[in-house]
């Protein structure tokens, strides 16, 4: 996430993430669902900004994203631009405004990045001085994607999202987006998963090797997301979807999060430029494509 000073306030860089591996073991007692997630931001950005304005009004305008952005108080940035405002004893007001890339109902986290942002962005509009460390909290009650857009590395993160570590050994890796127009409700996929469980937990340990070693094939072969079972059962297209990507060259595909979009893993750059190009020759109406990247981190080896 990049934030930086405007002429009247401040402007963030939100981006969207992909889950490179997504497990449920199981439903907790608050309600909430108990995961082990690898995510990876990625080079995908919304753009939010925000003024102080005299009063205590939030106004909120958001250019993109169509009918799909609610603009009042249940739009997640309302909402973190409020929770700041309450928590923090704040008598002013903002003027926020979305301009938005990342596609809604798509797995890819562009709600919860963007409320991340409102959060920091409030905190140094309204002259809070507030670190990181006091808005984690926030983030957390807002949603549980929100707490791992306070980094700009790659993680792993367990219980209900909120209990992250960082990982620092992961290559640049290329994906190309697939993002149908059909959406799918997060609290359906969930419903759906327990019931749908093999009984067998899988474990991240193998990816995070791969990912350490930089070894993109077998980075590939060790992608893994639950939610892919209750929306297969949800969604007729799921097939459909994925083998699009996979018969455009994608070495591995899966969908991100509770979907509905798709990445496919490329082995590089040209790789992704070919497959990039290669679907949009055989467009679907309604599909968007994207050609993306993560940051790589590889750690130095002693």
């Amino acid at each position: 996430m990049f934030l930086r000073r405007s002429e009247s306030g401040w402007i963030a860089e939100t981006p969207a993430k992909i889950n490179l591996f997504f497990e449920v073991l199981g439903k907790r007692n608050d309600g909430f669902h108990e995961i082990v997630s690898i995510a990876a931001p990625i080079r995908l950005f919304d753009t939010l900004s925000i003024e102080w304005i005299d009063g205590p009004q939030i106004r909120f305008d958001c250019i993109g994203g169509g009918n799909e952005v609610p603009l009042d108080e249940t739009n997640l940035v309302v909402r973190a631009a409020k929770y700041v405002q309450q928590h923090f004893n704040v008598r002013h007001g903002a003027a926020i405004k979305l301009t938005k890339r990342i596609p809604c109902q798509a797995g890819l986290g562009g709600g919860s990045s963007d409320a991340v942002a409102t959060l920091r962005l409030a905190s140094r509009v309204w002259n809070l001085d507030v670190p990181d460390s006091e808005l984690l909290p926030i983030a957390v009650e807002l949603g549980s994607d929100c707490p791992i857009f306070f980094y700009d590395v790659p993680t792993i993160s367990r219980g209900r999202g909120e209990q992250i570590q960082p990982l620092l050994s992961m290559p640049t890796l290329w994906f190309v987006i697939l993002k149908p127009p059909e959406g799918l409700s997060t609290a359906s996929v969930y419903a759906e998963c327990m019931p749908l469980h093999d009984g067998q937990f899988r474990r991240p340990d193998e990816l995070i090797t791969a990912l350490s070693k930089g070894n993109v094939q077998e980075i590939g072969r060790n992608l893994f997301n639950r939610l892919e079972v209750p929306a297969q059962k949800l969604w007729h297209r799921f097939g459909e979807i994925k083998n699009q990507l996979l018969a455009a060259g994608c070495l591995a595909v899966q969908m991100s999060g509770s979907g509905t979009a798709f990445f496919g893993l490329c082995q590089n750059e040209p790789h992704a430029q070919e497959t990039f190009q290669r679907l949009l020759r055989n467009p679907v109406q309604g599909n968007e494509f994207f050609l993306v990247r993560t940051d790589g981190c590889m750690a130095q080896r002693q």
